[in-house]
């Protein structure tokens, strides 16, 4: 997976982070979240907006970043 770095932010109280896309550098923008099913853990999908470049983690890989 490519090297990302991340914006930080509190939305609500609630510290998020958000991966750079991959191609400009500029903060994503959370689309969608699909729940976690059967053990798996939840998906956050990020787009850009700038780019168009779509991005998805397992909300716990951003858990063991601090978010």
């Amino acid at each position: 997976m490519l090297a990302m770095q991340e914006s930080v932010g509190s939305v609500g109280g609630r510290i998020t982070v958000r991966p750079a896309c991959p191609n400009c550098g500029r903060p994503m923008h959370l689309a969608r979240t699909t729940p976690g099913t059967a053990g798996l853990p939840e998906l956050c999908t990020y787009g850009c907006g700038e780019c168009g470049v779509w991005v998805t983690q397992a909300a716990n890989d951003q858990a063991d970043r601090g978010g």
